[in-house]
């Protein structure tokens, strides 16, 4: 264990100085010395036996506050709470239906930066109304998937669908943001392999999702590009894992769950998560960063988040409710670096 910290801590390292001194996007500066300790790490480990890994997701009923922050978020534990908002009004009355029936016209924008089926970060935005989007969803376009949807935001009343003064007292005592997010996908709609320094809790509001998740110490097994951005990704598939590309993936231990409407996931800072919509779904995040919790999970990505410039992190704070212009930012970023 010792030998493989040694081997993940330089790793770490070089991938640092590609964040803060490669030139390209993705930096591939120190690429070799990467690759090299990655060689180094296998051979190691080549006599180990590999098994299909998979641990639950802890699930817990009627947790207290006092236990769930102690024992999960601020260790940095993933917790499922079975039915914690199952009577909140959102998950009592959205849909699909609901939706278009009294949304129809509002304005959304439509991207998946981590398309898993391109091997850059996909940069296309389209505009459309969220009418479209639902009509989409129905028809089978797992395409038309609203990520970042800012309807809370452009109908703030809605919020109170919601138990936030849970949500907000569940944050630590020192935290930035209360960002909501939401995410509404057809069945079979996903999204790749990725994460952040926020927490986040997410409320599984309509439909079921299933969630793959990664401990932070596991960059070295995922090989993400180096993008110098404040958000990470690995072309990794955790669904249609390929190990020739990614070998080391075979030691990793996946953490698995399904979310169903009423249920809480709590995923904790630079946990790596892939999310995959099991029917039409409507699910909501409610993020917030705190430095202790971010460094204890990962201070090198701690260090890479706050040292980003792609977008500055200020930048990436100032627009944390619209992820779209963050989108635009890092586009732009990329167009000067080709």
């Amino acid at each position: 264990m010792k030998r493989n910290n040694e081997f993940r801590n330089v790793y770490q390292a070089w991938r640092m100085l590609d964040h803060f001194l490669g030139k390209d996007l993705p930096a591939t500066r120190y690429l070799t010395q990467r690759d090299r300790i990655l060689e180094l790490f296998l051979a190691k480990k080549k006599n180990e036996i590999t098994e299909n890994n998979i641990q639950q997701v802890d699930r817990v009923k009627d947790i207290s506050e006092k236990n769930l922050k102690q024992n999960y978020i601020s260790k940095g534990i993933p917790v499922v709470m079975e039915e914690k908002a199952k009577n909140w009004k959102c998950v009592k009355h959205w849909s699909l239906d609901w939706l278009a029936e009294n949304y129809s016209k509002d304005e959304v924008a439509i991207f998946d930066p981590l398309n898993s089926e391109i091997d850059t970060i996909n940069y296309k935005i389209e505009k459309t109304t969220l009418k479209h989007i639902i009509e989409s969803i129905k028809s089978g376009d797992t395409k038309k998937y609203s990520r970042f949807n800012r309807i809370l935001y452009d109908h703030p009343e809605l919020i109170n669908d919601f138990d936030w003064k849970w949500l907000y007292k569940m944050r630590n005592k020192i935290a930035s943001g209360k960002t909501f997010q939401v995410f509404i996908g057809g069945k079979g709609s996903q999204t790749s392999l990725h994460c952040a320094t926020e927490n986040n809790l997410f409320t599984q509001v309509y439909g079921e999702k299933h969630w793959y998740l990664y401990p932070p110490k596991n960059d070295i097994f995922l090989d993400p590009p180096i993008t110098k951005s404040p958000y990470f990704y690995s072309k990794f598939n955790p669904e249609n894992p390929d190990f020739n590309n990614f070998p080391a993936a075979r030691f990793l231990t996946t953490f698995e769950c399904v979310l169903r409407p009423g249920d809480i996931l709590y995923n904790p800072p630079l946990w790596w998560h892939q999310v995959k919509n099991l029917n039409h779904s409507i699910g909501v995040g409610f993020r917030w960063f705190n430095l202790i919790n971010s460094i204890k999970a990962s201070l090198v990505g701690t260090l890479m988040t706050l040292l980003s410039t792609n977008p500055p992190i200020w930048t990436a704070t100032k627009h944390r409710t619209d992820f779209t212009r963050i989108f635009k930012y890092m586009n732009t970023k990329s167009n000067l670096n080709d």
